[in-house]
């Protein structure tokens, strides 16, 4: 109990009186002539004190809650994203050197600090799953996907990061859901896609509210130097003015994107809302890879299948309507795994003299040569990720290496979440090989492993690269082995022919592939590239002109890139270099 005295000099307390100096009494007398405190207004004064307290974007909060150490320099870029950017920024590190990590930190650190509630994420369509593992297992982020049919989820206490690939935002009905909604975060992904505001992705983006923005590209400009502007006012309007007062100030005649006038004033703008970051300034080096491909000679009822089957696919094909075809190429693919794979489909294709043919082979010559090679891998006391895309072929070898002695563990996407914990730990403490389909490892930390066989090779190279990058990541310590098992005269033997010695695709960085094969056309699909060759031509002689055909499109594009790679270094680069 406190007692004021009516001069008010005075105050008697439970334990005697004091004597108040003049501003602690003006201020009593306040208090005492003050209304009730509202407990809404008190909830939300504790609530700023509380905000006030918080460390400012120099120190990361979220970094307790990761599930992994992330680089300096990525930690540093988050810091200078929310600090000097704003949270709107460009990331444009080299391929390779983790802008996912990068954006992800951000989206954490937003989302910690309650500035983040409403967080999306575009992505080219092969890298959503990809976003949907990193987000949840590094940083714990919830996560939702969209599709075309779903409706933005609202009010939920779990706040998940909603992902969504660019092909399907850009389009009704989803295109008009995201467009009403006022975001906090927006993420976009190979965010070069997005730079004209004449397409379809360049409108989305454009078109979308929020308060942070974070574009990732490793070649944030291309052919033009008017794609540096258009990416820049994406994240900064009026940063480097109108589009004439650019052209005016930096382009030369024709838009040169190799010398821009006034280089390092242009240097100076850039760098107010991009990071960039090289291979040789972080000095991250992974190991090597050692590719091998091994011709695998098939058996004589084997080729015979082979041959049939390829002749009916063509004659078939020529006047086949597009499920159909579809479903040509995929028997195709099948055949190139094993003869065992392919069996049911033939058979539901109504070619049931080949299905029962192809049921017959039931020891091919690529599983007899797989389990010499794992044998001779265990003897060394090596572990061995195997990767085939099809379950048939997965069971056929499982039950040729349990027959061998050999210990193995299986890995698909039926198993339950708790089963596949259980085979990737057995695989680490335990069993010397993981035979596996393509959703093997995916975030997970395998690289305990360093040797890895392909037993049939995916007509999409990116898929091919993504299972190597299983091993072949951050964290690995010993040089990666690769060996590809590809049978003689068959499309897999081409498709490896081309990506081998047109761009060399066993000695990119994993993200290489993509700008490259980016760069042939924003829609070129190389698996249906790749089937159109072998239905148009009439024979094997015919078709690998025509792929190599297609690998001259693909060196192209790879000398495209690596001079774009160049422009980016040059204008973001340092002013002393």
């Amino acid at each position: 109990m406190i007692e004021v005295s009516a001069s008010g000099s005075d105050v008697t307390t439970g334990s005697g009186q004091l004597t108040l100096s003049e501003p602690l009494l003006v201020l009593l007398g306040r208090l005492s002539s003050a209304p009730a405190v509202d407990p809404a207004v008190s909830a939300l004064v504790d609530q700023a004190v509380a905000v006030l307290r918080r460390p400012g974007f120099d120190t990361l909060l979220s970094l307790p809650q990761l599930t992994f150490e992330p680089f300096d320099y990525q930690r540093e870029t988050a810091a200078t994203v929310l600090r000097r950017m704003r949270g709107r920024a460009i990331l444009a590190d080299e391929v390779g050197l983790g802008k996912t990590i990068e954006a992800g930190l951000v989206a954490a650190e937003l989302r910690l600090r309650g500035l983040a509630d409403r967080t999306l994420v575009i992505t080219p369509a092969g890298l959503v799953e990809q976003w949907r593992d990193e987000l949840e297992r590094k940083f714990g982020l919830p996560t939702a996907l969209l599709s075309g049919k779903d409706t933005i989820p609202d009010g939920t206490t779990q706040r998940p990061v909603l992902l969504a690939s660019l092909a399907t935002a850009r389009r009704d009905p989803l295109r008009s859901q995201l467009t009403s909604v006022s975001w906090d975060l927006v993420v976009a992904d190979e965010a070069h896609r997005l730079r004209s505001a004449r397409s379809a992705s360049g409108k989305l983006i454009r078109a979308l509210t929020t308060r942070f923005l974070l574009l990732l590209t490793a070649t944030p400009v291309e052919n033009r130097l008017q794609d540096l502007y258009e990416m820049i006012s994406l994240v900064a309007p009026g940063l480097l003015g109108t589009p004439a007062q650019f052209r005016a100030r930096h382009t030369t005649t024709g838009g040169d994107v190799g010398s821009p006038r006034n280089l390092a004033e242009l240097r100076a703008s850039t760098r107010q809302v991009m990071v960039r970051h090289r291979r040789s300034e972080v000095a991250l080096r992974l190991p090597q890879r050692l590719a091998e491909t091994v011709l695998v000679t098939p058996d004589a009822s084997e080729r015979a299948l082979y041959a049939d089957l390829a002749e009916r696919i063509r004659v078939e094909a020529k006047e086949a309507p597009a499920g159909r075809r579809l479903a040509l190429r995929s028997v195709a693919r099948l055949a190139g795994s094993t003869p065992a794979a392919a069996a049911p489909t033939l058979d539901k294709l109504g070619w049931t003299d080949l299905g029962a043919a192809a049921a017959a082979i039931s020891d091919p010559a690529k599983t007899r040569l797989l389990t010499v090679k794992l044998a001779e891998h265990v003897a060394r006391g090596e572990k061995v990720l195997v990767f085939t895309a099809f379950r048939q072929t997965l069971e056929l070898v499982a039950a040729s290496a349990r027959s061998a002695g050999i210990g193995a563990v299986v890995y698909h996407g039926g198993l339950p979440r708790a089963e596949k914990e259980r085979v990737i730990g057995a695989f680490r403490d335990d069993a010397p090989v993981l035979l596996s389909t393509e959703s093997a490892g995916e975030g997970r930390n395998l690289q305990f492993c360093h040797v890895m066989i392909n037993l049939d090779l995916p007509w999409n190279p990116m898929q091919i690269e993504q299972r190597l990058g299983r091993l072949h990541r951050i964290g690995q310590t010993h040089d990666v082995l690769l060996t590809n098992l590809v049978s003689r005269g068959s499309i897999e033997e081409r498709i490896l022919h081309i990506l081998e010695t047109k761009i060399n695709m066993f000695e990119l960085v994993v993200g290489e592939l993509d700008m490259i094969i980016g760069r042939i056309d924003e829609d070129f699909d190389f698996e249906q590239t790749v089937f159109d060759a072998f239905t148009s031509t009439e024979d094997d002689v015919a078709f690998a002109r025509r792929m190599d055909e297609i690998g001259d499109r693909l060196a192209a594009a790879r000398t495209i890139y690596l001079a774009d790679r160049n422009n980016v270094d040059a204008l973001v680069g340092k002013d002393d270099e």
